[in-house]
């Protein structure tokens, strides 16, 4: 029996901070991808407290706690207001984007299922640069996704999608912005188009939910991408990302309550009580929504302002910055998210000798079959704002040492392949070309292999 013997706390945490000791800090400012940062050690605080205090509270019966109710109901008020929804407005909490976008795409199917009946597979129109979440959501749903081209801008085609509406489409999408370059879609035209249709448009703004508006109010050219724009159906935003908070925390919002019906899931027809489901999970920790309405409440309005202004100072130093080094700013992006490549360096190295500096430069492969260059992608966050200048200058360093090619895949066998201790492939380089490199399906066939063979063993 492969079961732990008993061990002392003290014993416990060490071998905790032992097993972390390859991992980034969260919170060294020094993190380009996957933490959202705001630089404020008594953020953190508060929100640790907060979710200590709930942590041991669940989501699945709102009875027993009514103060989760009544949370749930003022931070999806609160985010209904700054995504210029009105008293019509409503929502939930949820535990993530991909969740939030998992039950607008329910939403919409059920809609559509009463419309058209349930022997018509239901499709999603989105753009090329639209989540993976919409893909995943589809598969668990029995839905069906096609892909527009996106425009010279990089933001979804409106002609595309109007080519791939058909009568089985159920709904289209919008990014604001999309994850790879930043850029905000053109809701407002996409809008046009599931109101000439009679269609669901869903607006993913995960990302731009917490700080497009704040971009914005800072004077900043932001397009209309809300509820303000007539056809937009649902929204999903994330209140771990620019919001600040925890994970996990997302907030799905709808235009009315009518529109939400179809996400709620009940039971009554078995021996137990009623069960009631507004989201995917059931019984699920409360400590992140508490922390979420505690950040909320204490940043306020003019707190999350500040902050805002701090990223859009890293966002447009990093941009000079990078550009005075010979890198290619990709596509026009409104949001505080974006990539960079260029012809001249090997980025897949230039991340790998950031990582020696102690920076994390997330690397993103592109696709040479769909036509997406090699990049390197940055989530710009308050705390950066600190060291966006030491950042430059490491990078000024390293550029000129990462100038080799590529290294050639052509004929690389991947029972090659060599692990480290912890489990993970060496060669992080060699990986990301052989993404590039390899046509789509053929590198979800091979990641699904190793991850379900060798990863997770």
């Amino acid at each position: 029996m492969n079961f732990p013997e008993g061990n002392d706390a003290e014993e416990i945490i060490r071998k905790l901070n032992d097993l972390a000791k390859n991992d980034f800090d969260p919170h060294s400012k020094r993190m380009w991808g996957h933490i959202y940062y705001a630089g404020l050690k008594d953020v953190v605080e508060l929100a640790r407290k907060a979710y200590l205090m709930y942590m041991d509270k669940t989501m699945l019966d709102f009875t027993c706690f009514p103060s989760l109710l009544r949370m749930e109901k003022e931070v999806v008020r609160i985010t209904a207001s700054l995504l210029q929804g009105d008293e019509e407005t409503v929502g939930n909490f949820t535990y993530g984007g991909t969740e939030s976008i998992m039950l607008a795409m329910k939403a919409a199917r059920e809609k559509f299922r009463k419309e058209k009946g349930k022997d018509v597979v239901p499709e999603v129109v989105l753009p090329a640069t639209a989540h993976p979440a919409f893909w995943k959501s589809a598969e668990y749903l029995g839905m069906k996704c096609l892909r527009a081209k996106l425009d010279d801008e990089l933001r979804a085609d409106v002609e595309s999608v109007k080519e791939l509406i058909n009568a089985k489409t159920a709904m289209i999408v919008g990014s604001a912005p999309n994850y790879p370059f930043g850029v905000v879609d053109d809701v407002s035209s996409l809008a046009d188009v599931a109101n000439d249709h009679k269609l669901w448009l869903h607006v993913d703004a995960c990302l731009g939910g917490f700080h497009l508006p704040f971009f914005r109010e800072l004077g900043e050219e932001i397009p209309d991408f809300d509820f303000s724009v007539e056809g937009v159906h649902s929204i999903s935003a994330d209140f771990h990302k620019y919001g600040l908070s925890p994970r996990g925390a997302s907030v799905v919002l709808y235009r009315n309550a009518k529109l939400r019906e179809g996400q709620i899931f009940v039971m009554a027809s078995w021996p137990g009580y009623p069960l009631v489901n507004t989201a995917v999970l059931s019984t699920r920790s409360a400590g992140t929504l508490a922390a979420t309405w505690a950040v909320m409440n204490y940043l306020g309005f003019d707190g999350y302002l500040r902050l805002a202004e701090k990223t859009l100072y890293a966002k447009k130093r990093l941009i000079e910055g990078l550009r005075e080094l010979g890198l290619e700013l990709i596509g026009k992006p409104e949001g505080a998210v974006m990539a960079f490549t260029s012809d001249k360096h090997n980025l897949f190295k230039v991340s790998t000798l950031m990582a020696e500096k102690g920076w994390y430069v997330q690397s993103q492969p592109g696709s040479k079959a769909l036509g997406f260059p090699r990049s390197l992608h940055f989530s710009v966050i308050p705390a950066h704002a600190d060291v966006v200048d030491e950042f430059i200058k490491d990078m000024e360093e390293v550029l000129p040492k990462a100038v080799e090619s590529y290294p050639d895949v052509s004929s690389f066998d991947l029972s090659n392949l060599k692990f480290r201790e912890d489990g993970l492939p060496e060669d992080s380089e060699l990986i990301s070309e052989l993404i590039h490199s390899m046509p789509p399906e053929v590198v979800e066939s091979v990641f699904k292999h190793f991850i379900n063979e060798l990863i997770f063993r």
